[in-house]
């Protein structure tokens, strides 16, 4: 079948940035992409998250999510300013590489049929109960759709009905029961492989380590938003638990973020802590004492002396980090 556009809707168009289809298209997810389209639609108006969020039939809290995601890659811009941030060559060749990630497609638009839906719950007891927890879960009668995202969650991602239970539960913990939100986490879960009660507790456990990471990032850096966007869970989970750094670590990335840029981006922050990681530096007292040396050497530079290539030896900077004292101290305002 050979498709074409139909030539009368050319009649007003706008403009889509190339990188947002080379580089985003399999990777952001429908509400994503659904808040970013409106936007650039009516870019003239300026972003308003009200009327995007009435646009695109999400809650604020969803759509704000949305285009966080948009934020910390560069494509929005928060009160006109694009954090940026210098990684080491040496960083960048030593960095790890992440395993393959397994990247699916969003549920397809069209939905089954409800004679479908009757159909798969006549021919599976455990489909039928899944329907039933749904509603005690989510403390509410779900309807049509809600159906259609949890058989999809099923049938199209192949997770297991015990799973999904866990998984309602999780959003239910959270208070993010939308839609969206159920079939984005359903979407990551599935890329994950997590199939099993005890991967997804697992993963339940990770998730919550991260929020009371976010709660305690808040408490010292005076952040409002009481929860992390689903990116900004994601970055806390691979600093965490990937990178296994601990909150003195993360909040002294925060610092650095916040000394060169005027808005929170954990992309800078990534970028910072993947450079740390990259170089072997564990703690502290490590990131601490490479900061110095960077700084000293900078100003050898200024005073004419000869270009010394940067070392990366951690015992080197311990030494003179102990004839130098640094001061690490957290923000309790």
């Amino acid at each position: 079948m050979k498709y074409s556009i139909n030539p009368a809707v050319w009649g007003s168009a706008f403009t889509v940035p190339a990188q947002i289809v080379d580089e985003h298209i399999r990777l952001a997810g429908a509400a994503q992409i659904k808040a970013l389209l409106w936007a650039l639609r009516h870019i003239g108006e300026g972003i308003d998250l009200e009327k995007i969020s009435a646009g695109i039939g999400l809650s604020g809290a969803d759509t704000a999510d949305a285009l966080q995601y948009w934020v910390e890659h560069g494509i929005l811009t928060v009160d006109g300013r694009e954090p940026e941030v210098r990684v080491s060559a040496a960083a960048e060749q030593t960095a790890p590489k992440a395993p393959e990630k397994k990247i699916l497609s969003d549920l397809p638009v069209i939905k089954p049929t409800n004679e479908q839906i009757l159909a798969r719950c006549k021919e599976s007891a455990e489909i039928k109960d899944l329907f039933q927890e749904a509603q005690s879960k989510l403390g509410r009668t779900i309807g049509y759709d809600t159906q259609s995202i949890l058989l999809m969650l099923c049938d199209q991602y192949g997770l297991p009905v015990d799973v999904i239970m866990m998984l309602l539960e999780y959003c239910t913990s959270v208070g993010k029961t939308s839609n969206s939100y159920i079939s984005s986490v359903g979407k990551n879960w599935a890329e994950q492989e997590i199939d099993t009660i005890e991967k997804a507790d697992e993963h339940i456990e990770k998730l919550k380590s991260c929020r009371r990471l976010w709660s305690r990032l808040a408490k010292e850096a005076g952040i409002s938003a009481p929860n992390p966007t689903t990116s900004q869970s994601a970055f806390l989970y691979t600093w965490s638990h990937d990178f296994g750094y601990d909150f003195d670590m993360i909040y002294l990335a925060y610092e650095e973020m916040a000394d060169h840029t005027g808005s929170l981006s954990f992309a800078y922050m990534n970028k910072v802590l993947s450079n740390w990681h990259a170089n072997g530096f564990k703690t502290v007292d490590e990131a601490l004492a490479a900061k110095a040396e960077r700084a000293k050497t900078k100003e050898s530079r200024k005073n004419g002396e000869p270009k010394k290539e940067a070392s990366y030896n951690i015992d080197q900077y311990k030494r003179e980090a102990l004839e130098q004292p640094l001061v690490y101290r957290k923000n309790n305002g």
